[in-house]
Order: C-alpha cells, then structure tokens, then sequence
C-alpha cells in the first residue's frame, strides 16, 4: 500500500442467497435485503498489504450499510471509543506533527482519525485527485482479497441454501483458510 502508516483496507462484501434461498431469521422482514437487490449477510473485512484478513466481522443483515456495520462491529466500537484497547504502535512524529496509523475505506464510511476515505464530489483540485487515486490502489487490495477468496471457495459464487448460522460459519472457515493457505504459499 502507498498509504504511510495503513494498517489495512477495509471494506464489505454481501454474502447472497440468490432467490430467497438462505433462511433469512422468522420475522427478519426485509432486513436481508440489499440495494443490489437480493438477500445476503455482510462480510465486512480489513486486509493487509498481503491479501491476508486481519479482521472480520460476518452476519450483519444485507439491508445494513457497511458503515453502520462497521459502527456496531467491535473492532469498530474499539477504535471509536477504546483505541488504547488496541495495543497499537504509537503515532510516529515526522517533524511537528504526529503521523498515526490509519485504515482505509471507500466513501460510504465516515472520515475518523484512524480512517481515511476519498474527497467527493467532480471538481477536486489536482492534490485530492492524486490522493483518491493513490487511496484507491491501497484500497483495491481489499477488493483483490475478495475476489481470491471467491475463487478459491467457489461457494460464495453462487447462492448459499442453509440458515444464516451455517453461512456465517462457513464464511468464518473459509476466511480461517484462506489466511492459513495463503501465508503458507
């Protein structure tokens, strides 16, 4: 990543039943689904320069944005309101100013300390059009991760029949073995 300091990319991805094929809960209404238009839960997840999770958080309903799934996560929670719970380096100084470290993410989420997302809008000066460009590549290996764990486990290729408990565990396996074959290669 081109990013100084970034931990990680982070990002969401739906985990889809197609056509109401995963058990969505009794009384889930339509709380699984998603602006894209079916039912899923919410794979949201941090990556490393390495393709390799370095957290997850799976099983919010896919009505549910990434940001406010971030918000409830407890990664989330710790970062907002316990970063020291974290254990993290402290910020470097380069010269006055102290350089902490960071995540990034696309624009749904909201601007913090510990995360950077892009400038909006169609008008941006050179500086901020050469800063979204540099934060798309280092959030682009969140994307990458995705599309490997999709390849490798073909499951998330298709929908996924079974309760929403059986998905979230073979979600959490499948993202075990990705990192466990992954650093081994």
């Amino acid at each position: 990543m081109e990013i100084p300091h970034c931990l990680g990319a982070l990002d969401g991805m739906h985990i889809m039943d197609g056509k109401h094929m995963m058990d969505c809960p009794r009384n889930a209404g339509s709380a699984c689904y998603n602006y894209k238009n079916f039912h899923s839960i919410v794979l949201l997840a941090i990556c490393d320069a390495k393709y390799c999770f370095s957290f997850v958080d799976i099983g919010a309903y896919g009505s549910t944005n990434d940001a406010s799934v971030l918000l409830n996560s407890t990664f989330g929670q710790a970062f907002q309101y316990r970063p020291t719970d974290l254990n993290l380096l402290s910020p470097s100084r380069h010269g006055n100013k102290d350089l902490p470290y960071v995540h990034v993410g696309d624009d749904i989420f909201p601007l913090k300390p510990w995360l950077m997302k892009p400038y909006s809008g169609k008008h941006l000066q050179e500086c901020e059009q050469v800063y979204n460009c540099r934060l798309s590549r280092a959030r682009r290996v969140i994307e990458n991760t995705f599309g490997i764990l999709a390849a490798k486990w073909r499951i998330f290729r298709r929908p996924i029949r079974a309760k929403i408990d059986l998905v979230k565990k073979v979600a959490k396996a499948t993202v075990c073995l990705h990192n466990y074959l992954h650093t081994c290669s």
